[in-house]
């Protein structure tokens, strides 16, 4: 028997649903179900009868999960509260996705020492790579103080503040007809073959995308995926297709015969997002935030589009 087994069977009591509960814990549903199957055998009786139309507690886990409710959320409010008050004698946390880590963190090194203040908020800060999913639950379980990400929902016990907007943007070759213009629709690229990059690790960015390309008309068999986004460019200065990216690309390293263009008829523009315990702002965390929302304005992606 763990804690693990036991949040996934209050999960699964409080959705009577394993999906719906995999969701919420951000795990996949077949982990869930281990889980609790575990939880079961470690207690010799059954907790939960399923089939294929209902789930259900049977009595003994109806008192089972009434007995370890409380107990277990005065466990993960005693870790929030004390990790909150240890946030001045600790290292920060700060998880990112790699484009993200890649455009940031440099920044970051260079300003932090500058903009903290005083001994209260001057704390170290530590990277840790990790895509948004994972950043949502360990910022819930405050294994992660600060997480840099995409576009995210909102989230129970989650805040998230918007450190930027920037557009999607076409990445094309110079010499391509389109570059000509300021902008370019995505209507104009039904007939190309466009390049994007692996959106599986953010769910939430990649269903806009495939909104955006759906709705203009683009047949999924002109989509291919480069596996690493400071390939994209590459891959078009080599092959003349077109990329598709959010905005920030521009940031990366130069290639050469290779343009941007701001996309016109996007639905939004892509958010970058610092992601924290809606609990556990401390000074030392609303001083980083800062820091990284300062980096992110200065970040001029009009000078790069012309």
């Amino acid at each position: 028997m763990n804690l693990r087994q036991m949040e996934c069977f209050l999960a699964v009591a409080d959705e009577l649903h394993f999906r719906r509960a995999a969701d919420r814990l951000r795990l996949a549903p077949p982990s869930v179900s281990e889980a609790v199957a575990g939880l079961e055998r470690s207690l010799g009786s059954r907790l939960v009868d399923r089939t294929s139309r209902q789930v259900r507690l049977t009595p003994f886990g109806a008192e089972f999960a009434a007995a370890i409710r409380q107990p277990i959320e005065a466990l993960y409010q005693a870790h929030r509260s004390a990790r909150l008050r240890s946030a001045h004698h600790r290292d920060l946390v700060v998880a990112h996705t790699p484009e993200l880590g890649q455009l940031l963190l440099p920044r970051l090194v260079e300003a932090w020492p500058a903009t903290a203040a005083d001994d209260e908020t001057r704390s170290r800060w530590r990277p840790v790579p990790m895509h948004t999913p994972e950043q949502l639950a360990a910022v819930a379980n405050g294994e992660v103080d600060i997480g840099l990400c995409w576009s995210v929902p909102e989230q129970p016990g989650i805040a998230s503040a918007v450190l930027g907007e920037f557009p999607l943007v076409a990445v094309l070759q110079v010499s391509d007809p389109l570059a000509s213009r300021r902008e370019v629709a995505l209507a104009d690229l039904r007939a190309r073959q466009i390049l994007t990059t692996p959106r599986t690790d953010n769910p939430y960015l990649d269903s806009q995308l495939q909104a955006d390309i759906t709705r203009a008309g683009i047949a999924r068999t002109h989509l291919e995926e480069v596996g690493r986004f400071d390939e994209l460019a590459v891959h078009v200065a080599t092959r003349g297709h077109v990329g598709i990216h959010p905005g920030p690309i521009v940031f990366t390293g130069p290639v050469p015969a290779v343009t941007f263009r701001p996309i016109s008829d996007a639905s939004a523009g892509v958010r970058i997002c610092a992601i924290s315990h809606a609990e556990a702002r401390s000074d030392s965390i609303a001083a980083l935030l800062a820091c990284l929302r300062s980096i992110v304005v200065s970040l001029d992606i009009a000078d790069r589009l012309t």
